[in-house]
Order: structure tokens, then sequence, then C-alpha cells
């Protein structure tokens, strides 16, 4: 009876182990599908109107390139507006996404056009091809933080 009560007691401890697994990775494929609508909806679309949908009202952007910050969602949406214009051809391909919990990864490759004005400057015409990686941490199944590389060696193309 003792080996069947340690048996039953192992067991248990091993379910609830897989159901904290499963909660985890519901958690973290409900992040990732939020970040793909991003890209599908808001950028490959250049609809920033769902980013209101897809942002916390007090999103944070901590971008390495101090000339992409932004303070808040509306000063992002405002950005995103300008980029559209500015790149009116703008794709982003997603080569990978990872997801732990509430922190997504994601590797992308985006071209483009410059075929618009951007940050005052006059279109170059030039095409654009330009790796980098998205860190987003989520809050209740919105983007609320933002940490974004881009590969330095293309961006003097713009």
């Amino acid at each position: 009876m003792k080996k069947i009560i340690y048996i039953l007691l192992i067991a248990s401890v091993f379910a609830s182990c897989n159901q904290g697994d499963n909660k985890a990775k519901e958690l973290s494929d409900k992040n990732k599908a939020g970040m793909q609508k991003f890209y599908d909806e808001v950028m490959n679309k250049h609809n920033p109107a769902m980013i209101d949908s897809l942002l916390v009202a007090d999103y944070t952007a901590h971008e390495s390139d101090p000339s992409m910050q932004t303070k808040t969602r509306d000063e992002f949406k405002k950005m995103m507006v300008d980029f559209f214009a500015a790149m009116p051809d703008l794709n982003y391909k997603i080569n990978f996404m990872v997801a732990d919990s509430d922190m997504v990864v994601a590797h992308y490759t985006f071209t483009g056009t410059n075929s618009g004005s951007m940050m005052g400057l006059p279109a170059t015409n030039k095409k654009v091809n330009i790796d980098g990686v998205d860190i987003v941490r989520f809050k209740a199944g919105k983007g609320s933080e933002h940490w974004g590389y881009r590969s330095e060696e293309h961006t003097s193309e713009l």
C-alpha cells in the first residue's frame, strides 16, 4: 500500500509539472501569435491603426538606434505612418520566432525601397535589405516592451 501511495504521489508531481509546462507553452504560443499578427497586420499591411489592439497603452521601446526611439504608443504609430510613406513596398519576412512565457524573440529580414522622404531626408530610391531582431515582452496578450536591433551595414543604403 505504501508503494502505491508513493507511486501516486510521484505521478501527481509529474502531472502538475506537465500542467505548468502546458500553461507556459499556451502562453508562449499565444504571445507568438500576437507577434506574428503585428508583423502581418501592421508591418506588412501597413496598417498602424492596428497598433492600439496589439500594444499596451504604456508601451515602451528600447531601440539600439536612437532615431527609432519612441516614448509612447502614439509616437510609435506616428513613426510607422512616416515609415510606410517612406517605403511603400516595405515587407517583413520572419526568419524564426521563439517564445518563453511573456518574452518573444523574432529574427526578421525587411526589404523595401526608400521612395519617400524619411525623418526629414529626401528619398534615395535605393532598395534596402536589413536583418534585425525584435524582443518583445507581453503583458495581458499585448506587447508592452520592445528591444530592437538591426544590422548596421545595410542602413547606410537609406
